[in-house]
């Protein structure tokens, strides 16, 4: 064997290297975004039950949220506490909604979030509260809460009518 037969089958053996690397790369990364998109996934998931502990674990807190939602009277403590449940909610339906727009979070797990969210979004205290306080988010998430509110997307449910009154929620556009 000469020198550019030894030199050819190096070759051969080089190129064989990078495509096994490549594909075991390429593995990696697969794995590597199914792992990112479950921790996201549970992330979310969190995120609501945190959020639905004020409900369960303090009732005073309850009824101030609720309050909040509908947009009864509140004294300014009051309002203080359902704003910072409200900015809450909002910055989890951020944090769901850039790991959707980045590829991060699957479609089933974004829409589902989206429904939940929906339910508290539109309620009239939490689009006061949007309105005060929307400069407070990312332009992308700005957009796309605007939209989901104008659209009047979701659909009428329970939450509703509990949240904001039968009356109000059967006036909101789109229903």
């Amino acid at each position: 064997m000469d020198w550019t037969a030894i030199g050819a089958v190096g070759e051969l053996v080089g190129a064989a290297a990078v495509v096994v690397s490549l594909i075991y790369l390429s593995r990696q990364v697969r794995q590597n975004t199914r792992a990112l998109r479950t921790a996201n996934a549970a992330t979310v998931k969190q995120n609501f039950q945190t959020i639905a502990r004020a409900f369960i674990t303090d009732r005073g807190a309850s009824d101030i949220i609720l309050r909040g939602l509908r947009r009864e009277e509140l004294s300014p403590a009051e309002k203080l506490s359902a704003y910072a449940w409200f900015f809450d909610l909002l910055k989890s339906g951020e944090l769901a909604y850039s790991q959707y727009a980045s590829g991060e979070l699957d479609e089933e797990v974004w829409d589902a979030s989206l429904q939940f969210f929906l339910a508290y979004w539109t309620t009239p205290g939490m689009r006061e509260y949007w309105q005060d306080r929307r400069h407070a988010f990312i332009p992308e998430f700005r957009d796309a809460m605007d939209g989901w509110l104008d659209s009047g997307i979701g659909r009428l449910t329970q939450s509703d009518v509990l949240y904001a009154g039968a009356e109000e929620a059967a006036a909101r556009p789109g229903h």
